[in-house]
């Protein structure tokens, strides 16, 4: 029978009781005919669950437990779900992760309703956070570079072959970035869905956030995620590079000594890998000029530093333009 929603769940050596956090948010949803759910729990890690037989306490739920013969990563396993899932929508959910209302499902559900066409929704992500001095912060808002708190429709990955891959600190954004280049349609819903919360006992690497400064690490992950995008489909291709080479000059601010330099030059390595689609960039920067007026844009607050860091760029992707005649 197909299910309107498939919730994968992947274990990551978490602990039973552990993963009654995540699985008692979606069992306690309301307004939702439950048939219409499945959970697919990926025991993906070294070390295997001993008694699943405790969830059948969460009366809603129909939990596909997957035991894989083999020890997988958590980007694996997620595809792993996606292969046994029976749902027209997928979501995505890590040990540490709960579906932070109640009626987050009801939610979602009448959003696809009203949108039968959309590839993607994407609701609030809420981020839990400790400082120094212990003290629990939190921050609430919508991120389309993470997986959290979104439903994917599965026929839309199939179409375009999209897949988890490990790409370290970054798989997330890169399955992201994926998604959001090649979905026609991604509706918000208005809800706090899905929340990460802290435990000594959970890892939590599975959708972590990434770090806030670019690394060489990312830069890497850029150049893959723009060279698969290009195998699937050129014109969004295209379109990324040119505005990830818009984005930089601000990214690039924020990385300090001594780490700029190598953080630079592999960006250049980027620019050359992708020079035949330059001229995309080039037409981005006179279209951002000519329509974004914004005060705080840098192509109008710092017009000449901009340029020049265009021209620079360009340098490197036409070595022509910087050789004498």
């Amino acid at each position: 029978m197909t299910k309107r929603i498939s919730i994968i769940v992947t274990v990551n050596d978490a602990r039973e009781e552990d993963l009654m956090i995540p699985l008692s948010s979606i069992n306690n949803q309301l307004g939702i005919d439950f048939r219409d759910v499945e959970v697919i729990l990926v025991d993906n890690g070294q070390y295997r669950l001993r008694d699943v037989n405790q969830y059948r306490l969460l009366k809603n739920l129909d939990i596909r437990y997957e035991n894989p013969d083999t020890v997988l990563s958590w980007e694996e396993a997620f595809e792993y779900g996606v292969k046994s899932a029976s749902g027209d929508y997928v979501m995505f959910m890590g040990p540490d992760g709960l579906l932070n209302q109640t009626s987050v499902l009801q939610t979602f559900s009448i959003t696809a309703d009203q949108n039968p066409n959309a590839d993607v929704l994407t609701g609030l992500v809420l981020e839990q956070d400790m400082t120094k001095t212990r003290t629990t912060q939190y921050k609430v808002g919508r991120d389309f570079m993470t997986a959290r708190g979104r439903w994917f429709k599965r026929s839309f990955l199939s179409q375009y072959g999209i897949q988890w891959q490990a790409q370290g600190k970054y798989s997330d954004e890169m399955y992201s970035r994926l998604v959001n280049s090649l979905a026609a349609t991604d509706i918000e819903a208005n809800e706090i869905t899905y929340a990460r919360f802290m435990s000594r006992d959970v890892r939590s690497a599975v959708m972590a956030p990434v770090p806030s400064i670019t690394t060489t690490e990312q830069i890497t992950m850029w150049g893959r995620f723009l060279k698969l995008l290009k195998e699937i489909d050129p014109k969004p291709y295209a379109d990324e590079f040119a505005k990830l080479c818009v984005r930089y000059y601000t990214l690039r601010k924020q990385v300090g000594d001594p780490e700029q330099d190598l953080v630079d030059k592999s960006f250049c390595m980027l620019v050359e890998q992708n020079a035949s689609v330059w001229s995309n960039v080039q037409v981005l920067v006179a279209h951002l000029q000519m329509t974004d007026k914004a005060p705080q844009a840098p192509w109008n607050k710092e017009q000449q530093v901009f340029e020049q860091y265009i021209q620079a760029l360009s340098k490197v992707a036409d070595p022509a333009e910087s050789t004498p005649n």
